[in-house]
């Protein structure tokens, strides 16, 4: 598109915010369209037109970012100074959404929304499961992944390993669809990413439409200082080891030292995605059955976690090799 032709590729690489401002549009422009020629299934071709036009982008970005790992492995000691820049484009396109369907929704007549956001909505009520939705509109959603498991996490006789475990298996189950659609299809991870944010999107938006400030702080709460970084992460991981492998055989390099540095940080990437999963998984059972403290602390020190790797791991450090 214009605007990212613009800001140049390079420039959104080094500096990964500039997405953020670029998915706002492309968002804007997928949900306009996509009510215009599509009325009655604009909520998932919405979904589908922000894949089309991040894909491109994000695909030219990750094959950069794979074809440069043979420098960067001279230069950088660490894998988070290699892959930091394309790990938070991930993140800043997933809060673009967010920040897109929220605004979008808010100020969308409210005879609208229930037809443009039809399959966010369905979505959302299918999830919060207890009452939750009025005339199709959400209005009371306790969690993203929460509400799923009623019987496993809010009854009487309920564990925390057997909460921890029903949620994670959920989890998983998206994990595992993130990276099989990044490795089959490069960044194929985009249109999941898209489709959860766009359901996030829309809970504030209701949020913000009726005024219900203090549901949707918590929830942002949660999002900041809970179970949100862990999952958050867990699938950015998942997808970026799944689109490095992907444009490793897309560029058709099996060079035994580029494929062997390349596919230890895949694995490296792998790893992290199922402990960010597990991890979240742990900390919103806490958080569901009352443990308020112990899941905000454990969300905070995930968070500490990954500014301690960033701040020790990421500098981009010389290192010498020997001959």
């Amino acid at each position: 598109m214009v605007l990212e032709s613009i800001i140049g590729e390079k420039n959104i690489k080094k500096h990964p915010v500039f997405i953020f401002f670029i998915t706002l549009l492309i968002c804007a422009g997928s949900i306009f369209f996509a009510d215009i020629m599509f009325p009655t299934h604009s909520s998932i071709l919405s979904v589908a037109f922000i894949t089309i036009g991040l894909v491109p982008l994000i695909f030219n970005i990750l094959s950069d970012e794979e074809a440069d790992e043979e420098v960067h492995h001279k230069h950088f000691s660490t894998f988070f100074a290699r892959h930091f820049n394309i790990i938070m484009l991930y993140v800043w396109v997933f809060v673009g959404i967010i920040v897109a369907f929220s605004i979008y929704y808010a100020v969308a007549p409210p005879t609208d929304r229930p037809v443009l956001f039809a399959e966010q909505i369905k979505s959302f009520c299918a999830i919060s499961g207890f009452g939750s939705c009025t005339g199709g509109v959400p209005l009371s959603v306790s969690g993203m992944a929460a509400s799923f498991g009623f019987d496993a996490c809010l009854s009487k006789s309920s564990a925390i390993s057997s909460c921890t475990w029903f949620i994670f298996s959920n989890n998983f189950e998206v994990l595992i669809l993130t990276v099989i659609l990044s490795l089959l299809y490069g960044v194929g991870a985009i249109f999941m990413i898209a489709w959860n944010a766009s359901i996030l999107g829309v809970f504030f938006g209701e949020m913000l439409a009726i005024g219900n400030l203090s549901k949707g702080l918590g929830l942002f709460q949660g999002l900041l200082l809970g179970h949100g970084p862990p999952e958050l992460f867990g699938y950015v991981f998942g997808a970026l080891a799944g689109a490095i492998l992907s444009a490793m055989v897309a560029r058709g390099d099996y060079s035994s030292h580029h494929s062997e540095i390349i596919i230890k940080d895949v694995l490296f990437l792998s790893g992290l995605a199922i402990f960010s999963v597990a991890y979240g998984a742990a900390t919103e059972a806490l958080g569901i059955l009352g443990m308020t403290e112990l899941y905000f602390l454990m969300g905070f020190l995930y968070l500490v976690l990954i500014i301690l790797a960033v701040f020790f791991y990421g500098q981009k450090r010389q290192i010498t090799l020997g001959l």
